[in-house]
């Protein structure tokens, strides 16, 4: 059996509150709206006592349809359409959302970036190490 440790996993050792697949708006028939679910959601991680939600995105920067482009720019525009898409929906449920968007290579978009500072000052605090 194969054991994958995600990003969820590691945030229940910094937080209590993880929620896998959290749906943001459920499905509604009449009007053929498939409903909004995310990747993960986080209580206080960034805020106390407020749900942080994300979604993950990986893009091949390499691709042919993106060699105009720089892959800071590439990663960019994937974090902007996770928003159009995600955000107002979590606004609405008085959360937080950030997009975590990285390409295949590792490169990580700056909310990336910052929510895994974030959460390895954490786990740094827990086991009582230094952050370095």
């Amino acid at each position: 059996m194969k054991s994958e440790t995600g990003i969820g996993d590691i945030a229940s050792q910094v937080r209590t509150h993880v929620i896998k697949e959290p749906v943001v708006r459920e499905a509604d028939v009449k009007k053929a709206d498939g409903g909004l679910r995310l990747d993960l959601g986080i209580r206080g991680i960034w805020q106390p006592q407020v749900e942080a939600l994300f979604d993950v995105k990986v893009v091949d920067t390499d691709a042919p349809s993106h060699r105009t482009r720089s892959p800071e720019a590439i990663l960019e525009s994937g974090a902007k359409e996770k928003k159009r898409v995600y955000e107002q929906a979590v606004v609405e449920r008085r959360g937080n959302f950030t997009p975590i968007v990285l390409s295949v290579d590792g490169l990580l978009h700056r909310e990336a970036e910052h929510f895994l500072k974030r959460m390895a000052a954490n786990l740094a605090h827990k086991w009582e190490k230094p952050y370095s």
